[in-house]
């Protein structure tokens, strides 16, 4: 009954990853909750693969393996140097707000780590059977990529093509849905089984297409690059080929608009300056601990035009985490995405022959092309502390585990 539970858990956080404003939004016991249906599941995840890792599932309590040593965290000493630093932060007056911090810190970087980076890692890991998984990923997919598509196609037929377009209840814009789908196209295509594998992983990939979403196309040409086979070998398996398609990718997604004399995007690209600005600003002013976590949404510029990005979150990971956790905490984030890198990319067969076209379905594979969709997708992104990249993250990290 405990591994049922789980599995509908499993189920429950990746149907509804996707959509980062589908939560419940109620008054509860004098305090207002407000909270993604994924992170409930989450929250539920934590508490039920704990026990039964606790009780070594059945085993009893004598034989039963410790917390830690049973769930296999991800880079524990990175990620655990980010988090201290976020507590350091607190005993500073660099911290604009340190309730608001201390609330981040707690629902953000430490809770995503533990459910998903942990509880839901496990769960892949050692209770879901892969074709189940397998089958709730095409689930998701499916579903994410046909209301992309027909948001897609309301918001082209308006005439706001390169605007971005709410999703009542679901997400306050489009984009989030290409950014989710991008790292699971890659995932699905080394899990294929058929056809409809195929299917749905072009299905995502024009729902991406027609999001207008830079981010999700370069990550998604990223993971690609690993799986793609030319003259035998993979794209990936080029020197700088990766880095160029991602290098390219950010030139043209920054400074395209100048190009296109758009004025939406225009408008877009000098609101990421601004961003950028207070990003520094913020690093310049205590570049060792930074400025505490959720700082970017309260800190304020007073110079025209920049203010005007006041409120709206660091767009880039290296931003977000510099200024919020300094030189310091951003060391220890580094730490943690290489010690998953170097796990990942020790099973992933990139220099093997292949015919052209699309290497074979490989696990390992998928696992590390998966990886760097989601982590390329970070470098344009708000998503470094976000649902939409931390379940994709703890189901790679669990496919790891599993075969090992």
């Amino acid at each position: 009954m405990s591994r049922l539970l789980v599995g509908a858990l499993v189920a429950a956080v990746l149907l509804t990853f996707p959509y980062i404003d589908l939560a419940v939004n109620l008054d509860l016991f004098g305090r207002h909750l407000d909270t993604p249906w994924a992170d409930l599941a989450g929250t539920a995840l934590i508490g039920v693969v704990g026990g039964l890792v606790l009780l070594g599932a059945g085993a009893g309590p004598r034989n039963a393996p410790t917390l830690l040593a049973g769930l296999r965290p991800p880079g524990p000493l990175g990620y655990g140097l980010l988090v201290a630093v976020g507590l350091l932060a607190l005993a500073t007056n660099a911290v604009p707000d340190r309730g608001a911090a201390a609330w981040f810190l707690l629902r953000k970087p430490i809770f995503f780590y533990v459910a998903y980076g942990v509880a839901l890692a496990w769960a892949v890991a050692n209770v879901v059977p892969r074709a189940s998984l397998r089958r709730l990923l095409l689930a998701t997919v499916t579903v994410t990529a046909l209301i992309s598509l027909a948001t897609s196609v309301g918001r082209i037929a308006a005439g706001n093509t390169l605007w971005f377009a709410a999703i009542e209840g679901l997400t306050n814009n489009h984009k989030t849905l290409a950014v989710a789908l991008s790292p699971l196209v890659p995932l699905i295509l080394a899990l294929r089984r058929g056809r409809v594998d195929l299917g749905v992983a072009a299905l995502a990939t024009v729902a991406i297409a027609c999001s207008l979403s830079r981010t999700a196309w370069i990550s998604t040409a990223a993971g690609l690059t690993v799986l793609v086979v030319w003259q035998n070998r993979t794209l990936a398996a080029r020197r700088l080929v990766l880095v160029g398609v991602v290098v390219l990718g950010m030139l043209a997604a920054l400074y395209g608009p100048l190009l296109t004399r758009s004025n939406a995007q225009l408008d877009a690209a000098r609101s990421r300056h601004s961003l950028d600005k207070r990003a520094w600003t913020m690093l310049a002013e205590h570049p060792l601990l930074g400025m505490g976590g959720g700082a970017n949404v309260r800190v304020e510029l007073q110079t025209f035009p920049h203010y005007r990005v006041n409120g709206v979150d660091a767009h880039g990971v290296v931003q977000k985490v510099t200024s919020e956790y300094g030189l310091v905490g951003f060391a220890g984030y580094l730490a943690f995405v290489g010690a998953v890198a170097l796990r990942l990319r020790r099973g992933a067969p990139v220099a093997t022959a292949h015919p052209n076209g699309l290497a074979p379905a490989h696990l390992g594979l998928g696992l590390w092309a998966c990886f760097l969709a989601l982590h390329v997708n970070l470098l344009l992104s708000t998503e470094t502390f976000s649902q939409t990249h931390w379940v994709p993250l703890g189901v790679v990290w669990g496919l790891a585990r599993r075969r090992e």
